[in-house]
């Protein structure tokens, strides 16, 4: 009688021990799996915001070498490029921008100007010929490409125009039929990209020629 009783509670003793050990495995292993779950999870959306970062960036590059281009289009259609200043008035009539059915992205113009001028003027050397960026198109990305395949905010871009230095001081009067052009996009998520070029022509009515191509961004 004895004896059984004793090994009835070796065994009771022996299971409560074996659970009492199993115990802490399984809830190491549920808070292992946890973890690895949390981590796929937020590997996968970082991957995610980073590829759509990065096609936010690439499509904002196309932007602003569209905007570039169809700026220089409607150049070709402008008699006059001497007064420089007033292109901003008549450019905007040859080339609407069409209302954005989504928010377009915000951009601070006069604030990306000064920093275009300043830029300019740091690295200038031609003095009272230093070119003057000056505000010429606003448009965003759906109006330029004819759609916006992304998602949220539509990108918005903005194209400055300036006389390019050729030596007579007045840097908003052309006198050869050759100017400079800087389109900005600006997308989500603060991406930025750019484009420059030299467009000129031989006179009124003739070919416009890009040249001096630059994009960066994107």
């Amino acid at each position: 009688m004895w004896s059984s009783t004793r090994s009835f509670w070796r065994r009771t003793w022996r299971g409560r021990s074996e659970r009492g050990v199993a115990l802490p495995g399984v809830l190491l292993l549920a808070a292992f799996l946890v973890g690895v779950t949390g981590w796929l999870v937020g590997h996968v959306r970082a991957d995610i915001e980073m590829r759509a970062a990065n096609e936010d960036a690439l499509m904002g590059s196309r932007l602003a070498e569209a905007a570039l281009q169809s700026v220089a289009m409607a150049l070709g259609q402008q008699p006059d490029w001497r007064p420089v200043d007033s292109l901003a008035l008549a450019v905007p009539l040859t080339l609407p921008c069409p209302a954005s059915v989504a928010p377009v992205v915000a951009a601070d113009e006069p604030g990306e100007r000064q920093w275009l001028q300043d830029a300019m003027n740091a690295s200038s050397r031609w003095g009272a010929d230093t070119p003057a960026w000056q505000p010429l198109w606003t448009c965003h990305a759906a109006g330029v490409l004819g759609r916006w395949p992304g998602h949220g905010r539509n990108p918005s871009v903005l194209v400055w125009v300036a006389d390019d230095p050729e030596g007579d001081g007045q840097p908003l009067r052309s006198g050869n039929q050759r100017l400079l052009l800087t389109a900005a996009a600006y997308a989500r998520g603060n991406a930025r990209s750019e484009a420059s070029a030299t467009v000129w022509r031989t006179g009124p009515g003739s070919p416009v020629v890009l040249a001096a191509w630059r994009t960066s961004g994107g």
